[in-house]
């Protein structure tokens, strides 16, 4: 039975189909009103020229097509998950862990490059808990790859 997949990796992927699949179809779906209503961007931007001043919604700074296409590959990465939960053997699902391990890890790097970077806002709430997911994701794939 050492060739089977453990209810520990089952269980990863099921939960990792869950939380991608979500996070992924609000930010195909709606890319603008998910990312305020995450707190990734502010609700309305003040944009000063000299001799006026004017509000535009927050929204109106996102790259729709770019946060689209984070959410389709969330949603492929949550369809790959799912097909590993259906899974039986190890060997059918090795690379797609490895795949889910790199892309955590990738990921968990581009935080940490938003984090020393200078920037203008510090780092919202929601970007802190996506930090401890990618971490626990990361931990999970790298603990089935070692089992």
């Amino acid at each position: 039975m050492e060739n089977t997949i453990s209810k520990y990796l089952r269980n990863t992927f099921l939960v990792h189909t869950i939380v991608s699949a979500i996070l992924g179809l609000a930010l195909f779906v709606s890319p603008g009103r998910v990312l305020v209503w995450l707190g990734w961007i502010r609700e309305e931007l003040e944009v000063t020229a000299p001799g006026t001043t004017v509000n535009l919604p927050g929204s109106f700074m996102v790259d729709p097509v770019m946060t689209r296409v984070l959410g389709a590959a969330l949603l492929a990465l949550a369809f790959a998950s799912f097909l590993g939960w259906r899974a039986k053997q190890r060997q059918e699902v090795s690379i797609l862990v490895q795949l889910e391990l790199v892309f955590c890890v990738l990921a968990l790097f581009a935080f940490l490059f938003r984090i020393v970077t200078p920037a203008i806002d510090p780092l919202p709430v929601i970007g802190w808990a996506l930090i401890i997911i990618l971490l626990a994701f990361a931990v999970s794939w790298g603990l089935a790859l070692r089992r």
